[in-house]
């Protein structure tokens, strides 16, 4: 990273201030990511106000992790490939029967 695309920024996530440094095309996804995670974090200190600070970064963490796993999987393409490549052969079958047999049949 060059001096010109970086900067510092704070974030302030669950009531600390964070201090990084960033691409500045980037800051709106950090900002939003910060949004994020400090509504995780009070949802869940209003659904279970008796537990500690820690199990509340605990539980966002998984929330979030969970979520980047399901679209992990959601944009797995191998069903997709695996199919085209089906047709593919098929296809290469196909065209190789019609491609063999003699003309004028």
């Amino acid at each position: 990273m060059t001096m010109d695309d970086s900067f510092e920024i704070k974030l302030m996530v669950g009531g600390t201030y964070y201090p990084l440094t960033i691409r500045r095309k980037d800051e709106l996804l950090y900002r939003e990511a910060a949004r994020r995670i400090n509504d995780k974090l009070n949802r869940y200190r209003q659904r279970y106000p008796q537990l500690s600070e820690e199990k509340y970064y605990v539980m966002a963490a998984i929330h979030i992790s969970m979520v980047n796993v399901m679209w992990e999987s959601f944009n797995d393409t191998t069903p997709y490939k695996d199919k085209i490549r089906q047709l593919d052969e098929q296809l290469d079958a196909i065209l190789g029967t019609e491609l063999q047999e003699p003309a004028g049949e």
